[in-house]
């Protein structure tokens, strides 16, 4: 498990850095408005990080849930989206005080969620108030198809 968990940081990790590029400026991607809804055991999750990992994508497309368990994803820019295509959705929730504070008005930093998801898989992250399996590209089973066009709104249902 450990193994599989810094794999998948390493494999993170080397995405961030072919994104970074070669001198020519950042690389820059089409993306598309993307919201959804997270649910678990019936009712909506507030203050769930929401990543969508896409195999073309230099990072993820990441959004914070609020009350109503409502996200939208940011990749470059506030709200602009992600890669239209198949996406592999992580969804993490950790206790009140053990999750680092975020600026709601930037994108979540993907190294800062690497390292986040890394833990939590391993067990010697804080406490998840959600399954673990979801903290993980290697072991969620969450996917969705992100169209190039129309409404692209998921309702991602959590099971045990």
């Amino acid at each position: 498990m450990l193994r599989s968990c810094l794999r998948s940081a390493l494999l993170i990790l080397l995405g961030l850095g072919l994104g970074i590029g070669c001198g020519g400026g950042a690389v820059q991607v089409k993306t598309v408005p993307v919201s959804g809804t997270v649910v678990y055991a019936g009712k909506p999750v507030e203050g769930a990080t929401v990543s969508f990992w896409s195999k073309d994508s230099p990072r993820a497309a990441s959004g914070v849930t609020d009350a109503n368990g409502e996200f939208k994803l940011s990749m470059f820019k506030l709200n602009d989206g992600a890669i239209p295509g198949e996406n592999v959705i992580t969804i993490t929730k950790v206790e009140a005080g053990s999750a680092p504070v975020t600026n709601s008005s930037a994108p979540p930093d993907p190294l800062e969620l690497a390292k986040q998801s890394a833990a939590l898989a391993s067990g010697n992250g804080p406490k998840s108030l959600i399954p673990a399996k979801y903290s993980s590209g290697a072991t969620t089973p969450l996917k969705e198809v992100v169209a190039e066009s129309g409404e692209n709104s998921f309702v991602l249902q959590l099971t045990d």
